[in-house]
């Protein structure tokens, strides 16, 4: 599952106007300057589409850098049209470079894992793979990042790999998977994966919940029988073979995994009877496996970014879910697709909905709403303040990321100040088809602004693309002690704005909710207004 840029004020009457009075340039050139990154594996993950037929795709690996070379590497990759390829990183042609903005531009060639002599033109443009990298300001081992090439928009992250040892066990893994089915309709699968013996999957503690385009695909609390897990290879890369127990409706699921360390795994499904295109991450439990009940989040809340689709088109939901002690939910939320019959919202207050808790750690949300638009929810928690999630509606499918608050009722302004890396998706107006941004963005707390640039990536654009470099943003926001923060966002509305478009009339102030994690300001964003769909993730760290 993908962190781009916010909240913008500049009004940008032309093309040229517009990057020449924001600090840009009128070419949609990027021009580079050498650059490097510290020794070290490098694990990167990406979800987008790829423009062979705006299907789904994942791409999951790891790089080597020594002496500010790449030096080598190997990945994982699936869509739809190339099911599943095993490739390698070849050294030859890979480099690191600096984009105008900050930005690291990392070109990755590819090669058949079998022989490293030919290029795999299956991925890429012609083998090769661009990324855009933002790194957070105060965790050098992190950063969002986004293809930057013509072959695909997609969002991921890029994280400095700590370990590559054998799972221990027992350890649970919350997991979750977003994209087709074999008969290509959408689809999410979530749960918790229990390592209970070494290398093996007994099943007992392991669960999980399929949303099958929904209507009559919804499946919850299914279970696995015997499966396994094998030993990692040097670089991390380690294969799951999952047996649903009802082996007559999901057959074997082979999964392939990239350890970024002891509490994260970039997943990626490989040739199995199961014929899905899934990629997503896993969460290791560690110590908490097992031993989750209501006080695991009693009390507490959680704000959440889901992606995916309802039965219209690209969907979007984002909130702050709060588990009360009477196993009822409130908190806000906000919701946005393509069309969009709803107009621009405000934070919707939840004032309906129950919750329940395994030992699994699976948190069960049901009729979570405003008692208009009620969603029913899966959360899996890792005990560490992380979250796996899922929607498991007849009328959507989404998955996506939830972390739990702290320091709800004493946000400020000030809490969202200082510099951030903003990674964004969404889908654009006309055609609804899907951009990706990253880039640096600095937040005044006290004015109640924000601006950076962001490098955004409109795949299909009808503009000269499909990439474009330094693209101004800036926004403005209002504070609330509760961290649901209102405000705009201006220069990602690739309709209207004159950075994407020739006749655009500037750029539109898009409308967003914030909602606040922490006290540093990390945020998850939703456009709540009916120009496009877009989610974005803001951290320091």
């Amino acid at each position: 599952m993908t962190f781009p840029k916010s909240i913008l004020l500049l009004i940008c009457s032309s093309l040229i106007a517009a990057l020449v009075a924001c600090g840009g340039s009128s070419s949609n050139s990027t021009k580079t300057t050498t650059a490097t990154l510290p020794p070290g594996n490098y694990v990167f993950s990406l979800a987008g589409k790829d423009n062979a037929d705006k299907s789904p795709y994942y791409v999951a690996g790891v790089f080597t850098v020594a002496n500010g070379l790449i030096t080598g590497g190997e990945q994982d990759f699936v869509d739809s049209a190339q099911y599943g390829t095993d490739d390698q990183i070849n050294p030859t042609g890979s480099s690191i470079a600096k984009t105008p903005d900050g930005n690291l531009l990392i070109t990755l060639t590819t090669c058949l894992a079998t022989n490293c002599t030919n290029t795999d033109n299956f991925v890429g443009v012609k083998g090769v793979e661009t990324l855009n990298v933002s790194f957070l300001p105060l965790n050098p081992s992190k950063a969002f990042i986004t293809e930057f090439d013509a072959s695909a928009a997609a969002s991921g992250e890029l994280d400095l790999q700590t370990s590559t040892a054998a799972l221990a066990h027992p350890i649970g893994y919350a997991f979750g998977l977003t994209g087709l089915d074999k008969t290509f309709n959408p689809l999410a699968i979530g749960g918790v994966i229990n390592i209970d013996g070494p290398g093996a999957i007994s099943g007992t503690g392991s669960v999980f919940d399929v949303n099958d385009n929904g209507f009559s695909g919804l499946s919850a609390k299914q279970t696995f029988g015997l499966s396994t897990v094998s030993a990692p290879d040097a670089l991390g890369r380690l294969t799951f073979t999952l047996n649903p127990a009802a082996v007559n409706t999901f057959p074997r699921i082979i999964l392939i995994g990239y350890i970024v360390d002891a509490n994260h795994i970039r997943l990626v499904e490989t040739h199995d009877p199961f014929v899905g295109t899934l990629g997503g991450t896993a969460l290791g439990q560690g110590a908490n496996t097992g031993t989750f009940n209501t006080s695991s989040v009693s009390g507490n809340g959680f704000v959440v970014g889901l992606s995916g689709s309802d039965h219209a088109g690209p969907f979007q939901l984002a909130g702050l879910l709060i588990a009360n002690s009477d196993l009822s939910v409130g908190g806000f939320f906000n919701y946005n697709t393509l069309p969009n019959t709803t107009g621009t919202q405000t934070p919707r207050q939840i004032i309906v909905g129950t919750y329940t808790v395994d030992a699994t750690g699976r948190v069960t949300l049901a009729g979570v709403g405003d008692g208009t638009h009620n969603s029913n929810l899966q959360l899996y928690l890792d005990g560490s303040g992380h979250a796996m999630a899922m929607s498991m509606d007849s009328t959507d499918i989404l998955s996506g990321i939830g972390f739990q608050q702290s320091g709800g009722g004493s946000f400020t302004s000030a809490s969202f100040s200082g510099a951030y890396a903003m990674d964004s998706t969404g889908a654009d107006f006309t055609n609804k088809d899907e951009l990706d941004a990253v880039g640096p963005v600095t937040a005044a707390g006290s004015a109640g602004t924000f601006s950076g640039t962001t490098d955004l990536n409109w795949l299909f654009s009808s503009f000269p693309g499909p990439t474009f470099p330094k693209a101004p943003v800036s926004g403005t926001f209002t504070s609330a002690a509760n961290g649901v923060f209102t405000g705009t966002i201006n220069g990602l509305d690739v309709t209207t704005c004159t950075v994407y478009t020739t006749t655009g009339p500037g750029c539109t102030a898009d409308v967003f909710t914030f909602y606040l994690i922490d006290s540093t300001g990390d945020a998850i964003a939703i456009e709540t207004d009916p120009n496009q769909l877009t989610l974005a993730f803001l951290s320091q760290k």
